[in-house]
């Protein structure tokens, strides 16, 4: 009888999943977030119980899986589920917000000092009389009523007045979560677009009594979190036991640690948002109003410059892109090569903008890789969307680039995007309904 290899187990899993349920991968009804998942309402968020899945099918089949790293990091839900299992963790992310959001899950903050230091600050608001206006937008009145804005002011000048930095990163969450509803932008899509004048003027919510509200439901939902880690002996003290490293950097930037990891599970977003996500766009109001110091060491006001500039420096946000990059490209990937000649006939920013996220997805992967040890595995959620009418085989294309890495392809899975928080539609076209799960092992 031939043993089974770890290998063997995880495809066998996978498959024993699609067959046993027809619709699985959907996690139709399994959707939920809670607790820390709960924090911030993060757009295209991945599904806790999904990766939980995911990582547990791993662990499972092979011995000594003790810590995971997320290039792409966005609101934490790897991180969330690698901590609920005792995990070391490292992820980054282009993002200030995404960074911010993970720290607050794993910084070590004691739920009933926490609770004391926002009663202190709320006694802080009401005392504030003050109606000056705090934010460096260049145009604050057309993004914001004025009573928003003093308001708005009242709460940055109470954070700012907190000492402690983990307390102070909490509640810039909570405050990052109120801007966009009391904002004049619309809630209807991640895009920035100014709500009709009508909308605005008929506007009355309170800043300050909804970011009461979201500070004390989100510190219910911390409490909840670190029970949880309590009762798995996942804590000494108010801190985590186990080490999470958090950066503010792009995924391609060279490893300077000499640590590696057991396990790579990761979903990269597009920069090129006309038919995807536009995460930079759905950040660039909150960031404005938060202490970005408190975010990360390496925070630079340059991310808010514009409303584009967090898109930009995404996979495929810039699309300046020549023949040698595509032929290179082309090289590694037959089915980048059939992507790029079934586009020909189409207008030629189609290409481009195809090219140009495979070639910045392509410029990670020496950086990525070496945050894997060797026989170290990866799952990978990726989207295969259309452009130009033209079905784009992403999982297909990064198999190949990896392949040619010298990673090895273990198994594949399909899912149905039932709740994945996104627009169902937007102008330019249909979003992407379906999701690929590739594991691969390097």
């Amino acid at each position: 009888m031939v043993r089974q290899t770890s290998d063997d187990i995880i495809k066998e899993r996978l498959d024993l999943y699609s067959r046993n349920e027809a619709d699985f991968w959907s996690f139709r009804g399994k959707a939920a977030r809670n607790h820390a998942h709960a924090l911030f309402q993060y757009p295209a968020m991945m599904v806790p119980d999904m990766q939980g899945v995911l990582i547990e099918t791993v662990r499972n089949a092979v011995e000594g899986i003790q810590s995971a790293f997320d290039p792409f990091v966005g609101s934490g839900t790897t991180l969330t589920e690698s901590m609920l299992r005792g995990m070391d963790f490292t992820g980054c992310d282009v993002n200030p917000l995404a960074v911010l959001i993970c720290r607050v899950k794993s910084d070590p903050l004691q739920p009933r000092i926490l609770a004391i230091k926002l009663n202190e600050l709320l006694f802080r608001l009401r005392e504030d009389r003050k109606r000056s206006w705090e934010t460096a937008l260049s145009n604050p009145r057309k993004w914001f009523r004025p009573e928003v804005l003093v308001e708005l002011s009242r709460i940055r000048r109470a954070i700012r007045l907190e000492t402690n930095i983990a307390a102070r990163r909490f509640l810039w969450v909570a405050l990052a979560e109120v801007v966009r509803p009391v904002s004049n932008s619309r809630t209807s899509t991640f895009k920035l677009h100014i709500k009709p004048k009508t909308e605005i003027e008929s506007q009355d919510q309170s800043p300050i009594k909804l970011f009461e509200m979201v500070a004390h439901r989100n510190l219910e939902r911390l409490i909840t979190q670190r029970k949880l880690l309590a009762e798995k002996d996942l804590l000494k003290g108010s801190a985590y036991k186990r080490k999470v490293t958090l950066q503010l950097r792009d995924a391609a930037a060279k490893n300077s640690a000499s640590v590696s990891h057991d396990l790579l599970i990761t979903s990269p977003p597009y920069g090129d948002n006309q038919s995807t996500v536009p995460y930079g766009q759905y950040s660039y109001l909150p960031l404005h109003w938060i202490d970005g110091r408190d975010v990360d060491p390496s925070w630079n006001d340059d991310c808010i410059a514009s409303t584009h500039r967090i898109d930009g420096q995404s996979l495929g946000g810039s699309r300046i892109i020549d023949k040698e990059s595509i032929s290179t490209l082309a090289g590694l990937s037959p089915a980048f090569r059939k992507t790029v000649s079934n586009l020909k006939k189409e207008p030629a920013d189609r290409i481009k903008r195809v090219s140009a996220f495979c070639r910045d997805l392509n410029k990670t992967l020496p950086s990525i890789l070496s945050h894997v040890r060797p026989g170290g595995y990866m799952i990978w959620t990726v989207g295969n969307r259309r452009v130009g009418g033209q079905p784009v085989p992403l999982d297909t294309i990064l198999i190949e680039l990896l392949e040619s890495r010298g990673c090895t392809h273990i198994a594949s899975a399909n899912r149905r995007i039932l709740s994945k928080r996104m627009a169902v539609r937007n102008n330019v076209t249909n979003t992407m309904r379906h999701e690929s799960v590739l594991i691969l092992k390097k």
